[in-house]
């Protein structure tokens, strides 16, 4: 699975330590029903998402402990809200849902760097990965060898950021001659904006850093067009719209197959069965329409990143099962 670069929501630099959540209100914070909350404090759990009504060995665990530990660098995606110190994004409002489904009260994230998340995963210091992950690329597939990606919750896509004052409204309107288009290095756009440049598309394809770093170069003319997440930018346009200060969408700009990721949280292959009884969670969730409530909390659009295609719902890369 190839991974967009982080824009980062450090807190403070005291932001490493663990956060812990009760429930709030806002993106993050979509409500649990009254009787799922009451059945996980009063120790009554609902056990229709378990195997033969039996919950695994880790479900068992986490319901004692009353806390569930989720990896996170920090980003649009999931991150700790600066100004309120609360557990924020898409991924923070599905997984705390979830997890209250499940009878886990809480959801507490640890923040570290993306390329550690796994090793902490298979040491145990986290015990769910939720960072705006993809499931369906090649980098997916090597990924699968060491972790196990439970359903996809949500799709995203790329989006081309432009000045105000350019004619740039798609890649046809890129000049081979002049064009110059920014990219953050070991993201998927990486790949795309250097084909560009090996296609006669464009001039060069140039590395410009992290979403902030390449958004100021644009600023400052630096370079034409940046390509990055979807869901990043719609946050930052949303959240921090001084970052885009003098920036727009290209309107026109159109993902391929293979630019399209779909989104999963990730356990260790030890706990292969509390991923299936989270993945029913998130089945019962998909079906009551929570899925398109929680992305319109996020200030993110349905028609963009909601699934709605059965095929799609069910990861393909994982290489163990029970």
């Amino acid at each position: 699975m190839s991974r967009m670069k982080k824009f980062k929501r450090f807190v403070s630099a005291a932001a490493a330590v663990i956060f812990a959540l009760g429930t709030i209100t806002g993106c993050g914070s979509t409500s649990s029903s009254e009787s799922s909350s009451a059945s996980a404090s009063a120790g009554n759990y609902d056990n229709h998402y378990c195997e033969n009504g039996k919950p695994s060995a880790f479900l068992t665990e986490l319901r004692k402990r009353g806390v569930i530990y989720v990896g996170s660098s920090g980003d649009s995606f999931s991150y700790i809200d600066k100004d309120t110190n609360e557990y924020s994004g898409i991924d923070a409002v599905i997984l705390k849902e979830a997890a209250k489904r499940l009878g886990i009260p809480k959801v507490e994230m640890k923040l570290m760097n993306f390329s550690e998340l796994i090793v902490n995963l298979n040491e145990n210091n986290i015990d769910i990965i939720a960072d705006g992950m993809y499931s369906n690329t090649d980098v997916s597939a090597e990924r699968a060898k060491q972790i196990y990606f439970g359903d996809t919750w949500y799709k995203q896509g790329g989006t081309l950021v432009v000045p105000e004052d350019s004619k740039i409204n798609s890649v046809d309107d890129f000049d081979p001659k002049s064009t110059v288009v920014g990219y953050t290095e070991g993201t998927i756009w990486q790949p795309v904006v250097q084909k560009w440049q090996d296609d006669g598309l464009i001039k060069e394809a140039r590395a410009t850093g992290d979403q902030s770093s390449s958004l100021t170069a644009m600023q400052y003319g630096k370079i034409d067009a940046y390509l990055s997440d979807a869901i990043v930018m719609e946050d930052m346009k949303q959240r921090e719209p001084a970052s885009l200060k003098g920036l727009r969408f290209a309107e026109n700009y159109k993902d391929t197959e293979a630019t399209i990721g779909y989104i999963s949280p990730s356990v260790s292959f030890e706990h292969i069965q509390f991923m299936k009884e989270l993945n029913n969670a998130i089945e019962e969730m998909r079906k009551e329409g929570f899925m398109k409530k929680a992305l319109k909390e996020c200030g993110l659009d349905p028609k963009l990143h909601e699934i709605t295609d059965e095929k799609y719902y069910t990861c393909k890369v994982n290489t163990r099962d029970e």
